[in-house]
């Protein structure tokens, strides 16, 4: 047992036998929390915490919130008196204050359980009655009053002994404006207060609030107390800074709205047309918002003349629509009935949306047939229609769960099933928009005859464009089926010539089933948008939560899979590098994708290193090469730009990890011609793939001289060494038997070596240009040299790779595989370079300019 064991367990002997406190006794490390908190807190007895302070403990401690023990005493409910009195005869420092400023006089006044008793004690003894909160202004007055268990003893006493009783807050509120906010009220406290010249009529600094304005806003208020402030002289007409409201207006807004206060407001002579400045809504509006609203307060009202017809100042909404509005529509319905009877205008329309009540009560999620019937019965007009040309037909398809009763009960009365709104778009449209679709009131929408095909007048869409792009998916298979059984047209194109296919592939929850279901039914799979050239196919492959098995399904349908974009030449394939999706660009590869364009949409030629580099494959290769028909369609051409299908490269590289496959290979190979067996190992030689038993076997038939390619490269190289002579890079780091990888690593060292520092090259015409802290290279094949571009004094660029590259572009590529990606590019110019690379809408000056700033 430890000693804050025993103290948890009141071990008096324990507690005896310890001689004194050590530092780390004294403090609870963990919660920085002094020992005597930590008993206080635990309901020790009197006893334990004389032996506590007899053994060392410090009763003016302190934890983080700057309290002592008396403080933490003061907090605790039931706390005896004698604790108290022991702490302040050991010398607790009894005027001690908070971090915020809070003597222990403001914690037993906040305490659940305040003690009459050791408030007392604690102000005769010389606490400081008036002290106020750092941030606050809290006299122990203002939380007293706002305390719901505090006696109305405590209260006089406090005023008795001198507590300063208009004393205000920061929000300048008075005891008395806290004390008609309490969960409690009460009257005697409230008349006290008055009874000893606290300012009845003060207002609050931000709100201009009267104590009337929190009386009537507390659901807990009393009559006795209203009458009392308004017999004592409380400005009854007063209003509220910002929203001009006074206490009709509050007390309507209730959320338990008394009538007999009401009644009794407008007969002290309360203005009952007296309207807001924000919404301009008279007390009649905002009982008639209530989610309690009171039948005999509107009653009431309208008795005693206020205008019924008075409508708000931004929307033009009489009591009426709000009413319609209202979440409780059965306490709602009587004050309709009623609101009708006394002849509101039944079809007043809002000025900004055009809606009558009839449109309100269909958009309630609570809506009541009863209302509905009531409004209707009463020459509500049924086909009204908003500004945006909705009926009541289209707002009921509007709601989140749309009700099939409403719809049918609407369609009944006459509404127009065939209305189209402002944008074309007919009931369908809406209910097909919803999220949480109804198969069964689509049905029925169909049956009674809405137009299937209509389509909206700005994007075209048809209601099976709307359905394909909901997400939830699961739900609207059997919708599409359905529309696409009664006649829809399946082809129909939105204005960006999009079909029902394009919008299911941009789909964020894309679904198998539906895209199966359109091609299918005969949906044309290569159309191309208007937009870009895209076809369903490019599309799923931008959308990131799109499965393989979309794309996959595709292809096996005979989507073109090389069709280019406008934008770029784009491809489903450079599409897919650029997400980074390894999956589909394994499977476009295996489709035949062609690699050949990717260099049109600045794509590296060198994608494949890039791709070896980024994705490592670790399918099974028996799987991907199951067969010799895997490789029946390697294509070699006897010239300089041989094809083949790169993923077969792909796999080559990986021969190594699997004996089976590579042997299959070389069978495949000696199938070949002379000819094309010398290209294929020339390809794997100069690309530094390097599989022995391939060179062993193959180099049987066609006896390759590889010592005249080592040469070539040996050429390759030193011209590489003398163009870094040249700009003054010592030769020194290169070893020609490491070859293009050596090259490369060695200049990675040169580059890491010299990452923090500048440093001066010396070219041909000896002037001295300054090379900025970063020497590029490409992983190229080795003739095709090396990239540095450096900046003289003038600032001019001087680009050496001009006759070695075709474009920047490859360069550009290797440093955002190689640096982005792995997050190596410094942070004040990554967002830049992200900006840049989007869509690869790069130039050479600006690349050339970011590359500088490394």
């Amino acid at each position: 047992m430890n000693i804050w064991e025993a103290i948890k367990k009141n071990d008096i002997k324990y507690l005896k036998q310890i001689k004194t406190l050590s530092q780390n006794e004294l403090i609870k490390e963990k919660e920085n929390k002094p020992i005597l908190h930590f008993a206080i807190e635990n309901k020790v007895s009197k006893q334990i915490i004389q032996i506590l302070i007899s053994k060392g403990a410090k009763p003016n401690s302190k934890d983080n919130l700057g309290r002592n023990s008396l403080h933490i005493a003061c907090l605790n409910i039931n706390i005896s008196i004698e604790i108290i009195e022991y702490l302040i005869q050991k010398g607790v420092d009894i005027n001690s204050k908070t971090n915020q400023n809070q003597t222990a006089l403001h914690f037993v006044c906040e305490n659940l359980n305040p003690s009459f008793e050791i408030i007392k004690y604690l102000i005769e003894n010389g606490i400081d009655i008036n002290a106020k909160t750092r941030y606050s202004n809290l006299t122990v007055l203002h939380i007293a009053c706002e305390n719901p268990n505090i006696s109305f003893e405590i209260i006089k006493y406090l005023i008795q002994k001198g507590v300063d009783i208009n004393s205000k807050t920061k929000g300048n509120e008075t005891a008395l404006h806290i004390a008609c906010q309490n969960q409690n009220p009460s009257f005697e406290i409230i008349k006290y207060l008055i009874e000893n010249g606290i300012d009845i009529n003060e207002k609050t600094n931000k709100t201009s609030e009267t104590a009337l304005h929190f009386a009537c806003l507390n659901p807990n208020i009393s009559f006795p107390i209203i009458k009392y402030l308004i017999s004592k002289g409380i400005d009854i007409n007063a209003k509220t800074k910002y929203s001009d409201s006074n206490a009709l207006h509050i007390i309507c807004q209730n959320e338990n709205p008394s009538f007999k206060i009401t009644k009794y407001l407008i007969q002290k002579g309360i203005n009952i047309n007296s309207k807001t400045n924000n919404i301009n809504d008279s007390a009649l509006h905002i009982i008639c918002r209530n989610k309690n609203p009171s039948f005999k307060i509107v009653e009431y009202l309208i008795e005693k003349g206020i205008d019924i017809n008075a409508k708000t100042n931004k929307t033009n909404e009489t009591a009426l629509h709000i009413a319609c509005q209202n979440p409780n529509p059965n306490s709602s319905l009587k004050i309709i009935k009623y609101l009708i009877s006394k002849g509101i205008d039944i079809n007043a329309k809002t000025n900004k949306t055009n809606e009558t009540a009839l449109h309100f009560a269909c958009s309630n999620p609570k809506f009541s047939f009863q209302i509905i019937d009531l409004l209707i019965e009463n020459g509500v007009d049924i086909n009204a229609k908003t500004n945006q040309n909705k009926t009541v037909l289209h707002t009921a398809c509007e709601i989140q769960n749309p009700s099939f009763k409403l719809i049918k009960y609407l369609i009944e009365k006459g509404v127009d099933i065939n209305a189209k709104t402002n944008q074309n778009k007919t009931v369908l449209h809406i209910i097909c928009e919803n999220e949480n679709p109804s198969f069964e009131i689509i049905k029925y929408l169909i049956e009674k005859g809405v137009d299937i095909n209509t389509q909206t007048n700005y994007q075209n869409q048809s209601v099976l464009h709307i359905a394909c792009q909901n997400q939830n998916t699961n739900s609207y298979f059997k919708i599409i089926k359905y529309l696409i059984e009664k006649g829809i047209d399946i082809n129909a194109k939105t204005i960006e010539n999009q079909t029902a296919l394009h919008i299911s592939c941009k789909n964020q929850n894309p679904s198998l089933e539906i895209i199966k279901l359109l091609i299918e039914k005969g949906i044309d799979i290569n159309v191309k948008t208007s937009w870009g050239n895209q076809t369903a196919l490019y599309i799923a492959c931008k959308n990131q939560n799109l499965k393989i098995e979309i794309i996959k399904y595709l292809i096996s349908k005979g989507v073109d899979i090389n069709t280019e974009s406008e934008y770029n030449n784009q491809t489903a394939l450079s599409i897919s590098i650029h997400y980074k999706r390894k999956d589909l660009i394994e499977l476009l590869l295996m489709n035949d994708a062609n690699i050949l364009n990717l260099s049109k949409n600045r794509i590296t030629n060198r994608f494949i290193e890039i791709f070896l580099k980024i994705y490592s494959i670790n399918q099974d290769m028996n799987n991907l090469l199951n067969s010799n028909e895997n490789f029946s369609d390697l294509t070699i051409q006897s010239n300089d730009e041989f094809k083949f299908n790169i993923h077969k490269l792909i796999l080559l590289t990986r021969f190594d990890k699997n004996e089976t496959i590579l042997q299959k290979f070389i069978d495949i190979c000696f199938q070949k011609t002379k000819e094309d067996i010398q290209i294929i190992l020339n390809f794997l030689y100069t690309g530094f793939i390097y599989f022995p038993q391939i060179y062993q076997q193959l180099n049987q038939k066609v006896n390759i001289n590889f010592l005249q390619i080592k040469n070539e490269q040996k050429e390759k190289e030193i011209k590489l060494i003398e163009f870094l002579n040249e700009i003054g890079i010592d030769s020194k780091w290169i070893e020609i038997k490491k070859g293009r990888k050596g090259i490369i690593k060695d200049l990675s060292k040169l580059y890491e070596e010299n990452e923090t520092k500048d440093f001066t090259i010396i070219i041909s015409n000896e002037k001295q240009i300054k090379v900025h802290k970063l020497i590029l290279f490409l992983r190229s094949e080795l003739y095709k040299g090396m990239f540095l571009s450096v900046q003289d004094s003038s600032n001019k660029v001087h680009d050496y790779s001009r006759k070695t590259f075709e474009t920047i572009q490859q360069l550009i590529y290797f440093l955002y595989f190689d640096k982005f990606e792995k997050k190596e590019i410094p942070k004040e110019i990554k967002e830049e370079f992200k900006d840049l690379k989007d869509y690869y809408q790069l130039n050479e000056n600006s690349i050339i300019d970011l590359l500088l700033k490394f």
